[in-house]
């Protein structure tokens, strides 16, 4: 309690994530790899359906193109399933695969969450009490989840739409070097917006799991209140890490094991380190936040999850 109750600066966040993902990494690791088991075992069985190699198997376009495929390894699946099996193949695929990944991936994230308080205050936890942590949360975490999907979704395909029209009357009246500036500031303004809604927005997963809101939105904002700036730069440095970190497994896996099936195996296995990372630094985050911000509930929000 005295971890959680104490503001952490910059650096201290990235020490604490550093830290308690270096103490839990197995715990951790095995516990995302048991909710990650159905999805990854339906897509292996697909793979082998679609006769790829189990060790070695040339992307045919080098080392490059083997680091972009393992990158998009759903749409690298989904290419290989329509090319060896069939459209009827395909979609079936892709039915399954998305409504497994709607359920599994709030799970593994909320499961990582759950532990990750219980190692804050320096409690044993075990991969049965995080799992079940997040299925007490399971109807709010999946609709919340789909609903800030949906409006991002809508947000960006809206901003892209406009950016177009704009962009495009502005090429035809001012000319191109007007046009090109009008598209560049066009496109910062948009970006900027997004990224300033998904920060301020970004904590509604943790107050769902441990606040029971749902989806958590105004939550997420008096959270972010006056922290803006420090959970955007530490996202970004989360960002930057997860990316290397990501770069460089999955560049050694096209390397030595191509577009095989032990090849996607070793991608996967590279996902769950950056999810367990991603996630313990965004606990550690979420609970700095409500400490600066919440302080007086901080202590039942904990307690309400001590017997979990």
């Amino acid at each position: 309690m005295e971890q959680l109750q104490k503001p952490k600066t910059f650096g201290e966040i990235l020490d604490y994530t550093f830290s308690i993902s270096k103490k839990n990494f197995g715990p951790l690791f095995l516990t995302l790899l048991i909710i990650f088991a159905p999805l990854y075992i339906f897509d292996y069985l697909f793979m082998v359906l679609s006769g790829i190699s189990l060790f070695r198997e040339s992307s045919g376009g080098g080392f490059a193109e083997g680091v972009l495929n393992n990158l998009d390894t759903a749409a690298a699946t989904q290419e290989l399933v329509a090319n060896n099996l069939g459209i009827g193949m395909e979609i079936l695929y892709l039915l399954v695969s998305t409504v497994l990944a709607i359920i599994i991936y709030p799970i593994a994230q909320a499961s990582v969450i759950v532990a990750t308080s219980k190692a804050l205050k320096d409690e044993a936890w075990s991969k049965g009490q995080a799992i079940k942590g997040a299925f007490s949360r399971f109807w709010p975490l999946v609709a919340s989840t789909a609903l800030v999907g949906v409006i991002f979704g809508a947000a960006i395909f809206t901003g892209f739409l406009l950016f177009g029209v704009l962009g495009g009357v502005s090429f035809a009246r001012d000319g191109f070097g007007v046009g090109f500036i009008m598209s560049m500031i066009l496109g910062l303004v948009f970006l900027g917006a997004i990224a300033f809604f998904m920060t301020k927005l970004s904590m509604f997963f943790g107050a769902i799991v441990f606040q029971k809101v749902a989806p958590g939105f105004s939550k997420s904002w008096k959270l972010t209140k006056g922290r803006f700036w420090s959970t955007f730069g530490l996202f970004i440095v989360f960002f930057i890490i997860t990316m290397l970190l990501t770069s460089i497994m999955e560049g050694v896996s096209a390397l030595l094991l191509g577009g095989s099936l032990f090849g996607r195996i070793l991608t996967d296995l590279a996902s769950i380190i950056t999810t367990l990372f991603m996630m313990v630094g965004y606990t550690v985050l979420f609970f700095d936040l409500k400490t600066r911000n919440e302080a007086d509930d901080l202590k039942d929000m904990i307690a309400s999850y001590k017997e979990s």
